[in-house]
């Protein structure tokens, strides 16, 4: 038996989408592509089959395929729905692609909670419709771009769940001081997106997730966190995020892809990143370089086409003068780095196009 039998379709964009209508394909010709997306999933989701396949993004490894029972689904989007007083009065907004898990999941949160869906086709400037919106999820790449140039609107939605990256410590910094009433995630396409949430405070120097109900986590050997969520994961899965537990929530350090071993000192990037983040208005990230003595060396690489950013090297070291394992030897500058599809910068192939000149 499908769960979703039980529900009666979509609401989108104030017009509603009877289960048969929607499992029948026969969608208005005046709708947009990224509406017929929507719909589309929909009627996978109201489909006979029990399971769903998902695809992963690829940006922490090779792309693959998964697949969840529809039950799973219902858990996840009720846990959601739950922890953001979602019902069915409530307004959300859709800008994320349909492609992967944080789309098709506010597909799901929309049909089990009955609520309007509101959809923008994936952009940087995503709230350009007009409404007061409950739920919005984004990128930091749409928060960005949000900020910068619609921040009234912004101010606006009840609650802004920013996924798909970390949220640095401007951007978290300009968020607490235009009022913004926003959300980090911490998820991943096998635990149905986000499986823990933090509210970003005034006064939170690192940011502290907090699990859903029945949502387990450990720490492995490696010091990388382990998660557990019976009905969704069943065993434990194991991440390459390097965490430290604090009771029952956790704070993310960086990822175990990102080490730096230099001179025998294991350098976590992230951490290095979080200190620099005040000095730094272009992106910018820590990685390094092959080095003859120190085996690798740490470098600060900062996209900015002309060097138009005054950055000292002195400076930068001086604010590090605590770690001094932790100091840049040098600072590389990009014309670009390159990027995911959802904005987030990919360390090695950016490297690699610095060495290639």
């Amino acid at each position: 038996m499908n769960p979703f039998d039980k529900f009666p379709g979509l609401r989108l964009n104030g017009n509603f989408h009877s289960r048969d209508s929607i499992l029948s394909g026969e969608f208005d010709g005046h709708l947009s592509n990224f509406d017929r997306e929507i719909l589309k999933f929909a009627q996978e989701i109201f489909g006979k089959n029990s399971r769903q396949l998902v695809e992963t993004s690829g940006s922490t490894g090779t792309p693959k395929q998964l697949t969840f029972s529809k039950k799973s689904l219902v858990q996840s989007a009720e846990a959601t729905n739950e922890y953001f007083n979602l019902d069915e009065t409530a307004q959300a907004l859709l800008a994320l692609p349909m492609r992967y898990i944080a789309g098709k999941m506010m597909v799901v949160r929309a049909i089990v909670g009955q609520y309007n869906l509101v959809s923008a086709s994936p952009s940087g400037l995503p709230l350009v419709k007009s409404g007061q919106f409950d739920f919005v999820p984004l990128t930091p790449f749409q928060v960005s771009q949000s900020l910068e140039n619609t921040p009234e609107a912004l101010k606006k939605v009840r609650s802004v769940l920013i996924g798909g990256g970390q949220v640095s410590e401007a951007m978290r910094i300009q968020l607490n001081s235009a009022g913004i009433r926003a959300y980090a995630s911490f998820g991943m396409t096998e635990t149905l997106s986000h499986f823990a949430i933090s509210k970003l405070g005034d006064d939170a120097i690192d940011v502290l997730y907090h699990p859903l109900k029945n949502v387990e986590i450990k720490v492995d050997k490696r010091g990388c966190l382990k998660v557990r969520w019976a009905g969704i994961a069943r065993r434990w899965l194991y991440t390459n995020d390097l965490v430290e537990i604090r009771g029952k929530s956790f704070i993310w350090l960086g990822r175990t892809d990102n080490l730096i071993n230099s001179g025998g000192i294991k350098v976590i990037p992230e951490r290095v990143e979080k200190r620099l983040a005040h000095l730094i208005t272009s992106p910018f990230f820590v990685g390094s370089l092959a080095h003859p003595k120190l085996g690798e060396e740490v470098c600060l690489f900062v996209e900015a086409p002309d060097h138009e950013e005054d950055i000292s090297l002195t400076e930068i070291q001086n604010v590090l003068s605590d770690s001094p394992f932790w100091q840049p030897r040098k600072i590389l500058y990009l014309k670009q780095f390159s990027y995911t599809e959802t904005g987030k910068i990919i360390r090695k192939d950016s490297i690699a196009l610095y060495q290639k000149g």
